[in-house]
């Protein structure tokens, strides 16, 4: 089975019941037999016989679910299949694989680009110890060449306010166009007289910028956290509420210094005195005559 490749001997190995090792070993011996030893055994052999086997091997191989992947599958998935097939055709399977490769990393990349994001929050902060008003932009995902136009988009020198913050906890600098992208805003910021800050930059993208840029302005540029922070403010309603709750407080303490007399309490009222019982029962015999006492008896 010259000319087939090993896709096909493994093939027709499984197609024939080869399940372990031994399979492979044969089918490399007969190989080197063949072309060594008794090629001329081979030659007896007609051509459509070999050519029927290699259709059998094709047709084995051949993943019949594919026209369900460029009817229902992914554009770009599709394009994939169509050119390593043209391509293999009309040249080889090695050119038509290099291909397939390198319009699926263009694909790859296109997508990555589209996948950058920012939450993008206009407020007052403290920076440097002076209060003013800050665009804080966190960014979110890989800046590279396909996503460097995007991120680019976040910005706008002349609505911006004097300062803007760019937070990359949540991204990353991957190669020299993002490190242009960066270098670009923060030059047309200072043009115009404007400050931009980096923040929460990892190592890598670190060191890239470094690499190209002013290490002096960078310097300036790069802070952590600690230089800037928000500003807490605390609302009128706030103040009155706690305000309200200092008086009801102090209303409901009753102590000696609120005008509580000794004379009005409820120990002290009349109908709470009690007299001595034998002068009470005196009273009542002067009055009623005889009386008797005896305990109540309870209903059972």
């Amino acid at each position: 089975m010259g000319g087939d490749a090993m896709i096909g001997q493994s093939t027709i190995n499984i197609m024939n019941g080869a399940r372990h090792r031994v399979s492979s070993t044969c089918s490399g011996l007969f190989m080197l037999l063949f072309v060594i030893a008794i090629s001329g055994f081979i030659e007896l052999l007609p051509i459509a016989t070999l050519t029927g086997v290699l259709f059998m091997v094709v047709i084995s191989t051949f993943q019949w679910q594919t026209f369900q992947i460029l009817r229902y599958g992914r554009l770009s998935d599709s394009g994939v299949i169509l050119i390593v097939t043209l391509v293999a055709v009309f040249f080889n399977l090695a050119v038509a694989i290099a291909a397939g490769i390198a319009f699926s990393a263009l694909v790859h990349a296109w997508d990555s680009g589209r996948c950058v994001e920012a939450d993008i929050e206009l407020k007052p902060m403290v920076v440097n110890g002076e209060t003013c008003q800050v665009k804080y932009v966190h960014v979110k995902g890989s800046i590279f060449f396909g996503s460097a136009r995007h991120f680019i988009a976040l910005f706008n020198v002349a609505d911006d306010p004097h300062t803007v913050i760019i937070d990359f906890k949540d991204a990353i600098i991957i190669d020299h166009s993002a490190v242009a992208a960066v270098q670009g805003i923060t030059s047309r910021f200072a043009k115009a007289g404007k400050v931009v800050l980096l923040t929460n930059l990892p190592k890598k993208s670190t060191g890239r910028l470094h690499r190209t840029g002013d290490h002096l302005i960078l310097g300036d540029q790069i802070r952590d956290e600690t230089t800037f922070h928000d500003v807490v403010i605390v609302s009128n309603d706030d103040e009155t509420n706690e305000g309200e709750d200092d008086t009801f407080q102090e209303e409901i303490e009753l102590t000696p210094s609120h005008g509580v007399n000794d004379e009005h309490t409820l120990g002290n009222l009349a109908m709470f005195q009690v007299q001595d019982v034998d002068e009470t029962l005196s009273d009542l015999e002067r009055k009623q005559g005889n009386l008797s006492l005896h305990e109540a008896k309870k209903d059972s």
